[in-house]
């Protein structure tokens, strides 16, 4: 795969992400039934949830790890791109991208956290939990936020582009 064509894939699905980032939290994720009342949430409404259910470091933890998060990786990786082929800030986009790399296949944790739930969390008449379709859209942004971070290689930040 040639750099000029992993350049642009890269910045497609960045693109890509920031789009979808929107109705990923603007969607509902999941519907929780319980007792026979359903409530479709969003990722900040499951937050709010929780924090109205006396649970304010996991309202903390989903904020940060399915909000923020998402946010800072495709900020990150649209800064990178941005400044391809420059010479500012090479170490410190290096370093950025490490983390991004680092941290990109825990995103998948909301999902499965998710998936496991809606599995377990049947119990007939009482409660359920079903995935709703922001939650394919969440999916979505992390997996374009992986990919886009796995394709542009470090290698690219500290060369020089030819024209």
């Amino acid at each position: 795969m040639s750099d000029r064509f992993r350049l642009e894939i890269a910045r497609a699905l960045v693109v890509t992400g920031a789009l979808l980032y929107i109705p990923s939290n603007v969607l509902p994720v999941m519907t929780m039934t319980i007792v026979g009342k359903s409530e479709p949430l969003t990722v900040l409404g499951g937050v709010r949830e929780l924090w109205d259910s006396n649970l304010p470091l996991i309202a903390g933890v989903v904020f940060l790890a399915s909000f923020v998060v998402p946010f800072l990786k495709l900020a990150t990786l649209g800064w990178i791109l941005f400044l391809h082929g420059t010479d500012r800030h090479r170490a410190r986009r290096n370093s950025l991208h490490a983390i991004v790399h680092r941290i990109g296949s825990w995103s998948m944790i909301d999902i499965f956290l998710l998936s496991v739930l809606a599995a377990v969390g049947q119990l007939g008449a009482l409660a359920s939990v079903t995935a709703e379709p922001g939650a394919i859209f969440f999916c979505i942004v992390m997996v374009s936020c992986l990919l886009a971070a796995e394709i542009y290689k470090p290698r690219l930040i500290w060369e020089t582009p030819t024209t």
